[in-house]
């Protein structure tokens, strides 16, 4: 089953607590690693434009960022060449059900295995959910050396982000450093979920402030065309 295939007609949002998951960013405490293939960089930084004296009175400020900064929607664009952008993907994409799974016990840098999720959520699973994987690390990211907190976060195995595609997962979300790679696995885990046209969405916080399995997710990403990626103020409703 295909991801456009499983996901359902958009429906109206229920009302409900809203809980913001996105992890905030702050020029002083925000920071990314600059990996190997990089030709430049762009960290999250903030710029007076034009001050309130002169003009209107008003100020405008300009902000210098990744668009894979803080929480942000990954398309498959990210690592398939000829994989769909952000403004090539429907608007209902980002709107609808989610389920949160917790995998604190995981932490540090215990791998998650389709067992584990069978176990948690099998039964569960609707075709076209999305899938927000809770494990706290990032409550400590801002204060957090990046190396440790990649050792901290679960690895998602090759067999766990199949097991998401066979169960029609439209969307991941996670709250730790979602690139962590199980050692020892030899196969590729990067392209698996892209490959099958599932979203992701890194950098979530606060999904320890959800009281409910089974949730609304919102994540509009910016109306932007020819780009892989795009921020996200991500919030969740307890229907």
């Amino acid at each position: 089953m295909s991801v456009a295939e499983a996901l359902l007609p958009s429906e109206a949002l229920p009302l409900g607590k809203v809980i913001d998951i996105s992890l905030q960013l702050d020029p002083n405490t925000f920071k990314m690693h600059v990996l190997e293939g990089f030709q430049g960089d762009a960290q999250f930084e903030v710029e007076v434009v034009k001050p309130y004296e002169g003009g209107l009175g008003q100020i405008v400020r300009a902000v210098r960022m990744r668009l894979h900064a803080g929480s942000h929607v990954d398309a498959p664009a990210h690592m398939l060449r000829e994989g769909a952008q952000i403004h090539e993907l429907p608007i209902e994409r980002f709107i609808g059900d989610a389920l949160v799974v917790d995998f604190s016990d995981k932490v540090p840098g215990k791998h998650i295995t389709p067992e584990d999720l069978q176990e948690r959520i099998g039964s569960k699973v609707r075709p076209g959910d999305r899938l927000l994987i809770r494990t706290n690390v990032n409550k400590n990211y801002l204060g957090a050396d990046i190396a440790e907190w990649k050792k901290r976060s679960p690895p998602l195995t090759v067999d766990a982000r199949l097991w998401c595609v066979e169960k029609g997962i439209s969307l991941v979300g996670f709250d730790c450093y979602h690139g962590a790679k199980v050692p020892g696995e030899n196969r590729s885990s990067s392209h698996v979920l892209p490959k099958a046209g599932v979203l992701t969405l890194p950098y979530l916080n606060n999904l320890d402030g959800i009281s409910k399995e089974r949730v609304t997710l919102v994540c509009l990403p910016l109306n932007m065309v020819n780009v892989e990626a795009s921020p996200v103020r991500a919030i969740v409703i307890e229907n």
